[in-house]
């Protein structure tokens, strides 16, 4: 983040995507860690911190191929799309919660046919 504030104290606009790399993997909900990112926390100033438009949640492909791309990356992106279209400065959302509604739309993915992995643990669908 300290790149976050050399590009911004030159007036430039920034998306953010360094804590939400899809393709860094660790077990179980790995998705809480992006989810607890805060994008405004980069010690800018506030006229620095108008510079953030947005994130992007990034899958890179050396460790993905056509059999497992898309349960990468979702739900993992899941995390991120949160954080992005709710406040920045949002109270802290319970991450019971948070895990409830990722473990439902994976439900809702793998009935429509969309192959998801479960974000917590082993996950079942009703």
């Amino acid at each position: 983040m300290r790149r976050f504030v050399q590009v911004t104290k030159a007036g430039k606009k920034v998306l953010l995507s360094a804590c939400w790399y899809l393709d860094h993997l660790s077990t179980g909900g790995d998705w809480e860690k992006s989810y607890q990112c805060k994008p405004t926390n980069f010690g800018g100033t506030p006229e620095q911190v108008s510079l953030l438009l947005g994130g992007e949640a990034c899958m890179w492909s050396e460790v993905v191929n056509d059999y497992n791309v898309v349960q990468r990356i979702f739900p993992r992106a899941f995390a991120p799309a949160e954080k992005l279209w709710s406040a920045y400065d949002a109270a802290e959302p319970d991450l019971d919660e948070v895990a409830r509604r990722l473990e439902e739309h994976v439900c809702r993915m793998n009935a429509g046919g969309i192959p998801g992995q479960p974000p917590t643990a082993a996950g079942f669908c009703l």
